[in-house]
C-alpha cells in the first residue's frame, strides 16, 4: 500500500526507513535540527515547570555544645552570640579547684612512671649480672607498665580538657599549676547561645555554649507528581540569587493529601545566603551532557499507534528519513536526552512530523496529511 506522499515503507522492523525525495520533503514542510552532544551547561534552568519550594534545615550532627568538664566559676567569657569561631578558639575560662587536682594527679603519676622506669632499667642490669632473680625483674617490669598506664590515663584527661603536647611538656618541666581552665571550641561554626556569664558558678557537665557547626545546609523540598519524573538523585538545583543544591534523596511515597513527595538537597559549597528555617525556591538545572546520549528537542519525539511506551525520532539520511527507536528522558528547557541509533550531528525532524507519522502508519493520500505537528 502506498503511504502518504508516495513514500513506501520498506521495513517493518526498527529502525524503519521511509523513502522520499527532496521535493517530497519540501512539499511536506519537514524541517530538522542537529542532535547535540552537550547542552548549554549546568547553569541553564530547565524551565518554569521545575520550580520547587521548600525549607532550609540543618543536617543531623551540625549542632555542637561546649560543657564544663569540672565544676568552677566562670572567670571570663571570650566570645559573643552569633560570633564565628575556629577550632580551638577560647570560649570561656573557668576558675576550678578540680582542675588543680587534675594537674597535681598527672604530675604525681608522671613522676611515679619515671621512677618505675628507672627502677626497671636498674633491675635489668642487675639481672644481667646475675645479682637478682628473674621474679624481681618481672615485678619491676609489671610495676613500670602499671605506672605508665596510670600516667597515660591522667594525660588523656588533661588532653580532653584542651591541653596539647606543648602545654603538657611545659607542665612537667615547670611544675606550675593553674586553676584556670580554658574551654575551647571543638569545631568551627557560629555561637548560637551563651547561657552563662562571668561570676556564675557551674557544675561539672553544665552547658556553657551552644553552637552551629559550619558546613553545607540541607533543603527539604516538595515535588508534585508531574515534577517527580523529571528529578533524579544527583540533579543540580539553583536557588534564585543564592546557592546551588544537589539532590541527595527522593521519597518513594507521595503524600495522599497534597499529591507531592519530599526530596532532600544538599548545599553545594558554603555560601552564607542560606539560613536555617528560611523558605526558598529552587529551579532544576539541566546537565550539560549525559553518557551515551544526545540532546534533541522534546517536540521531535513521536509514538507510533499501538506502541504507547516506545518513542521514536525521525533521522534524515540520503534516502529520506529513518524512524529510530530511542529511550528518552527530559532535559528541561524543551529538550530531551535520547539513547539509540542517533549520534551528535544527526539531522532530526522537528517539523512536519504529522506527515511523517501518517506515511509511517500507512494513512491517507498526501492531500489529507497536515504538514506541521509534533506528537
Amino acid at each position: 500500500m502506498l503511504a502518504l506522499l508516495g513514500w513506501p515503507l520498506l521495513s517493518a522492523a526498527a529502525p524503519q526507513q521511509l523513502l522520499l525525495s527532496s521535493q517530497q520533503i519540501s512539499r511536506a514542510g519537514i524541517a530538522t535540527t542537529p542532535a547535540l552532544a552537550t547542552l548549554a551547561g549546568d547553569g541553564t534552568p530547565a524551565g518554569n515547570d521545575l520550580l520547587l519550594s521548600g525549607t532550609v534545615v540543618a543536617p543531623p550532627g551540625s549542632g555542637a555544645v561546649a560543657s564544663a568538664l569540672l565544676a568552677g566559676v566562670v572567670q571570663q567569657v571570650h566570645v559573643t552570640p552569633l560570633q564565628q569561631v575556629r577550632v580551638g578558639m577560647p570560649l570561656l575560662t573557668l576558675y576550678s579547684q578540680g582542675w588543680l587536682e587534675w594537674q597535681r594527679a598527672y604530675l604525681e603519676k608522671a613522676s611515679a612512671a619515671r621512677l618505675a622506669q628507672a627502677r626497671l632499667a636498674r633491675d635489668e642490669g642487675l639481672y644481667g649480672d646475675g645479682i637478682i632473680a628473674r621474679a624481681r625483674l618481672d615485678e619491676s617490669r609489671d610495676a613500670a607498665q602499671l605506672a605508665a598506664l596510670a600516667a597515660s590515663e591522667r594525660e588523656q584527661a588533661l588532653r580532653s580538657a584542651g591541653l596539647d603536647g606543648v602545654a603538657l611538656r611545659r607542665l612537667r618541666e615547670q611544675r606550675t599549676l593553674s586553676p584556670l581552665l580554658t574551654v575551647r571550641a571543638s569545631r568551627a561554626g557560629s555561637v548560637l547561645a551563651l547561657p552563662v556569664e562571668a561570676g556564675q558558678h557551674v557544675e561539672a557537665g553544665a552547658l556553657l555554649a551552644r553552637m552551629a557547626a559550619s558546613g553545607p545546609l540541607w533543603v527539604q523540598l516538595q515535588a508534585s507528581r508531574a515534577q517527580l519524573p523529571l528529578l533524579h538523585v544527583g540533579d543540580l538545583l539553583q536557588v534564585d540569587g543564592c546557592a546551588r543544591l544537589r539532590v541527595t534523596a527522593i521519597s518513594p511515597v507521595v503524600d495522599a493529601a497534597t499529591q507531592s513527595a519530599q526530596l532532600r538537597a544538599q548545599q553545594v559549597g558554603q555560601e552564607p545566603c542560606l539560613k536555617v528555617n528560611a523558605f526558598v525556591e529552587a529551579r532544576l538545572l539541566r546537565p550539560a551532557q549525559t553518557p551515551g546520549g544526545v540532546a534533541v528537542p522534546a517536540a521531535a519525539l513521536v509514538r507510533r499507534m499501538g506502541e504507547a511506551r516506545q518513542e521514536y525520532v525521525f533521522v534524515a539520511n540520503a534516502r529520506g528519513y529513518t524512524a529510530v527507536p530511542v529511550q528518552a528522558t527530559p532535559a528541561g528547557g524543551g529538550m530531551a536526552w535520547v539513547r539509540g541509533a542517533v549520534v551528535p550531528g544527526d539531522a532530526v525532524a522537528v517539523r512536519g512530523l504529522a506527515a511523517l507519522k501518517g506515511s509511517w502508519s500507512g494513512l491517507g493520500p498526501a492531500s489529507d496529511a497536515p504538514v506541521q505537528g509534533g506528537k
